[in-house]
């Protein structure tokens, strides 16, 4: 009987089941597939690395592979990758060498995607206006931009867009990834302490974000989700979104003479550090030790990570930010991905790196700075006022590996 692995991923990322008939073809290994929507994805995905696992392969986001590295339940993959050739090098560094423990390697990066700054380029032209660079250029051009387009009798199409809406999965993509780091923010304590969440530079990163939406976004901004954003912005409802560079790339694919044909990306605007911070998201194939088909799901894993398979995925699927660097660099990315675009995504991976704390309650401290960004950005209360409460939610947790070991597993 054919062993069967029981593989989970994101329904974002469907593409991979396309090649799954060939694979089975070729291995003799049988494939049992889920997708999942991103909220049950998070959930089940920390609560499925028991004795027996869920899944036997998955490709969770970085802080649950960072819990699991922490509990020991992932089985290690770097011996593995040597014997068999796969060049861990090829991979964004910035992603493979947050998952190792003791220079052992415990997951391997299915995508590298970062933030970018996406704007109309033809309205910029239209008006005079630079193309920013720090975070006080982005909120005077996108204001001055919607004041523009009020001048000529334009009331729908608003100067900038990011998420708001409270979440980890939300608002706190940009905020921990992006935001908060351009002013310096780690939030790294004592071992065992809660993270600081409140400090000076973190008030005045919220208060620029908050005015920012305010001032040049749309009303319901503190609502908006990230497809909230993506449609506004594919609707020509706004001149600027700050999300990850595939965004544009989706656009010039859905409607290619729309909105995306008009527009361009940028690197992200700086903050006091002057350091770019595009963040990374990096969703990483990981296998649980306890898994009894170890040896086919890596097979599996070495099928699905290859450079071939990346590159269908960063070519006829459109998941534009591969995380090896010889799909980036090949002939066929070149010839699908214009070279602006290009020139962008290169600085954009140089700076790349995850910024959200790989932390116990990772997700939870996503919830609570999601929960004080949203409060700022529809007025309820000060940046000051908000993160003042975070704080205090934050220190009413307790922060250590036991506690959230005990919590995962409830």
């Amino acid at each position: 009987m054919p062993a069967i692995v029981r593989f989970m991923q994101e329904e974002y990322f469907p593409r991979q089941k396309e090649s799954l008939p060939y694979f089975t073809e070729k291995t003799g290994i049988e494939v049992a597939i889920d997708l999942l929507p991103v909220e049950p994805f998070w959930h089940d995905a920390r609560r499925a690395f028991g004795a027996p696992p869920t899944w036997d392969l998955l490709v969770p986001d970085e802080v649950i592979v960072a819990e699991q590295v922490r509990n020991g339940t992932l089985e290690p993959l770097g011996r593995r990758a040597h014997r068999d050739g796969v060049d861990l090098d090829d991979f964004l560094q910035a992603a493979i060498d947050r998952f190792r423990a003791s220079d052992v390697v415990y997951a391997i990066p299915y995508v590298a995607m970062s933030n970018a700054l996406i704007y109309r380029r033809d309205l910029l032209e239209r008006y005079g206006l630079p193309v920013p660079a720090t975070w006080d250029e982005l909120r005077w051009v996108a204001t001055a931009a919607q004041s523009a387009l009020r001048g000529d009798g334009v009331d729908d199409v608003f100067g900038f867009t990011s998420r708001g809406l409270a979440g980890y999965g939300h608002n706190f993509w940009i905020v921990g990834s992006t935001l908060l780091p351009s002013w310096g923010w780690a939030g790294k304590r004592g071992p065992g302490e809660p993270p600081r969440v409140d400090e000076p530079a973190t008030v005045d990163a919220l208060a620029i974000y908050a005015a920012l939406l305010r001032e040049a976004g749309p009303p319901n901004s503190a609502e908006l989700t990230f497809t909230d954003t993506h449609r506004l912005f594919a609707g020509g409802k706004a001149v600027f979104l700050l999300d990850t560079a595939t965004e544009l790339t989706t656009l010039r694919r859905d409607d290619p003479d729309g909105v995306g044909r008009l527009s361009s990306i940028a690197l992200v605007p700086t903050g006091p550090t002057l350091r770019p911070e595009p963040g990374l998201y990096a969703p990483s194939f990981c296998i649980p030790a306890s898994s009894p088909v170890k040896d086919e799901a890596w097979e599996l894993l070495k099928f699905l990570a290859s450079r071939d398979e990346l590159m269908k995925d960063a070519i006829d699927a459109g998941y534009a930010e591969p995380a090896r660097h010889s799909v980036f660099d090949s002939a066929a990315y070149a010839a699908t991905y214009d070279a602006d675009f290009r020139a962008v995504l290169r600085e954009t991976r140089a700076y790349a790196r995850i910024n959200r704390p790989l932390i116990p309650f990772g997700f939870e401290l996503g919830d609570i700075v999601g929960t004080a960004a949203e409060a700022a950005i529809a007025g309820k209360q000060t940046a000051a006022e908000a993160l003042h409460e975070a704080q205090q939610h934050v220190d009413g947790m307790v922060w250590t590996s036991a506690a959230a070991d005990q919590t995962r597993h409830a």
